[in-house]
This record gives structure tokens, sequence and C-alpha cells, in this order.
């Protein structure tokens, strides 16, 4: 069976939180979960320098997402389900399974997306499909770059001091743009033993200006072919 998601811990606009926590839970509940998934998370953003993300309901900070901005559709936070959401940048965990002719939930790439309307977990195609449709038609600026991070390297090097959430209001002083997760946190153990508290937006989310941060670089119709293949050096048979 694929692994579920329904107990993960989740608090809005903190998507690469969420996911690190379902990737770890995914770990401990199945120890062996190798055996059978190839486990990569992945952060969707473009080629341009980092900017904070800002609520639409906020109009004035809203303008100071000017650079990076990628469209998804069938996102819980769009008005309706012919809107896209406009971010920043956003995570969501894949999975990479084996073939097993008398097993469905085996074939193919299943992604995980905490925020979106579809069905958790969805097939690729079902996802890419309705996520992100007529992608190549989109203007440049709004198209999405795919980072892929096997899932020990996100656990053991992602580190978050949630600064990149916190603006200076003229009038209160710093704030959040969205009430932080209650829990502390999170510093992956490599991480910490290098005295890293913050390399979300450097490591992750950067995709531009010859940063190469962690993982893997890849466009729409790249990604697409990844998802397409089943997990490394496991035979399909017949």
């Amino acid at each position: 069976m694929l692994p579920d998601f329904e107990d993960n811990v989740y608090t809005s606009q903190y998507c690469e939180e969420n996911i690190y926590l379902l990737a770890r839970r995914m770990l401990t509940a199945q120890p062996n979960i190798g055996e059978e998934w190839d486990i990569n998370i992945i952060f969707v953003s473009n080629p341009s320098r980092t900017v904070p993300y800002s609520s639409p309901s906020e109009d004035s900070l809203w303008q100071l997402n000017l650079t990076r901005r990628v469209a998804l559709w069938n996102q819980r936070a769009s008005s309706s389900i012919s809107s896209a959401v406009i971010w920043d940048y956003h995570v969501i965990l894949a999975l990479r399974g084996a073939f097993a002719a008398d097993r469905d939930d085996k074939r193919g790439t299943w992604i995980y997306d905490l925020d979106t309307r579809l069905p958790v977990p969805s097939h690729w195609e079902e996802y890419l499909g309705q996520t992100f449709p007529d992608h190549s038609n989109l203007p440049v600026r709004f198209q999405s770059f795919f980072r892929v991070v096997p899932c020990k390297v996100y656990l053991d090097n992602f580190a978050s001091d949630r600064s990149h959430m916190v603006i200076v209001d003229p009038s209160h002083g710093p704030r959040y743009l969205a009430e932080p997760p209650p829990y502390p946190c999170i510093c992956g153990s490599l991480a910490a033993a290098q005295g890293v508290s913050h390399n979300l937006m450097s490591d992750f989310v950067h995709m531009g200006g010859g940063v190469s941060g962690l993982g893997t670089v890849l466009g729409f119709a790249s990604f697409k072919a990844w998802c397409a293949v089943s997990k490394p050096g496991i035979s399909r048979g017949v």
C-alpha cells in the first residue's frame, strides 16, 4: 500500500516543513521503505532571485513578490478550481516505485502535495496534468522548475529558522507573514553539525545565479521524464 498522510502535522504556508515531517514519518513508520520506494523531495520554483512570499489578502505585502512566481492549479488556497495560485515556491514529495504486475500502486511515481485539491497521493500524470495545465504556454516568469532532492539528503541537510517568513512592519515591528508551527525550528543533523541554521533559500529554493544547491534542478519536460522512470536498479519483469 502507498504510505498515508492523514495524521501528518500541517501548518499553512510552511510546505517545506510539512513535507519534511511527512518524509521523516514515512521513514520512521516503515524503516525498509527504501526497498520499495525511491523517496524524493521536490522544490517547485524558477531561476529568479529569492523574495518573500506574501499573501494576496495583504495588498501592500503582495507587492513584494515580484520576481520568482510559479503558477499552480488545483491548490486549496485558490479561490476556485479554475484559478491558479501564484507561489514564490512550493514543496511536494514524490515516491517512485518498482514495477509489480499485481500491485497498481507500484507503477510509476506518486505525488504527495498537502496543499492540493487533488487526491493525496496522486499519480504523477494526473498531478502534473491538473496542477500545471498547458505549462509550456505560460509566460516564462510563471513556468516551473523542479529541484529533486533525495529524502535522506533533505532530512540531514535542511535547516530553517523561519526568518524568510518575517517582515518588518513599520507600525508594529517584526512579524510573521503566517503563524509559524508550534514546534521548534527544524535543523537536520548535518546542518546542525556545520552550524547552519537557515539554508532553505540558498540550498533548495534558489535555482539561478550560479548557486548549485542540493539535488538536481530539472525543467518541466525533464521532470515529467524523471517521473515516468521507475526506481533505479529494479527490473520490471515480464
